[in-house]
């Protein structure tokens, strides 16, 4: 299944997230209202717009080609001002959490501790040979991070994110008498 169709799955089952409202200038509710479809009217009956004129590779003259098929757009209402806007597929964010159900492994990053992930990534976890999805990100008294992951079958573990490979060799460019003056000044 492709993410744009995914995408037009949940706009057209409402779910839409909360967005700047050009009509009342708020960041507001959006409700779905409909899907906008193009008119099957010719365009040679458009009294308004000259036919697009295109030259050939031989240079004859071609009036009348096909314009590229029309972007997905959708009707969609503020529910603070009632004004209905028309907007394309793009513009639009939806409010969708993923579900480690529906992940593969193959969609996934590979976890590791030394990586840095952020809330709703898809992880998959080589040991465990589960995929899942962060849900939370709390930091430890050390510095580190701890993530807890939703787990297909294993459900919610906690897991180090962000630790550091050699914390040692940060503290060795200092000197030892360095350090023993440091000391001795305490």
């Amino acid at each position: 299944m492709k993410v744009e169709s995914r995408k037009r799955q949940f706009i057209l089952e409402g779910k839409v997230k909360a967005s700047f409202c050009e009509g009342c200038g708020q960041i507001t509710d959006k409700v779905f209202v409909g899907e906008w479809m193009p008119s099957n009217k010719p365009k040679d009956d458009d009294l308004l717009s000259p036919p697009p004129v295109k030259k050939s590779k031989d240079g004859k003259v071609i009036v009348g080609t096909l314009p590229p098929p029309a972007e997905n757009q959708y009707w969609i209402r503020c529910s603070q001002c009632n004004q209905v806007h028309l907007l394309k597929e793009w513009q639009i964010q939806i409010d969708r959490e993923l579900s480690p159900d529906e992940l593969r492994a193959e969609e996934c990053q590979v976890y590791s501790p030394h990586g840095i992930y952020a809330k709703g990534d898809a992880l998959y976890h080589q040991a465990l040979r589960e995929v899942g999805v962060v849900r939370e990100k709390q930091a430890t008294g050390s510095g580190a991070f701890v993530i807890i992951v939703e787990f297909a079958k294993s459900g919610r573990k906690q897991l180090l994110e962000n630790v550091r490979l050699n914390p040692a060799t940060e503290k060795s460019s200092e000197s030892i008498t360095d350090i023993i003056k440091l000391k001795l000044r305490r």
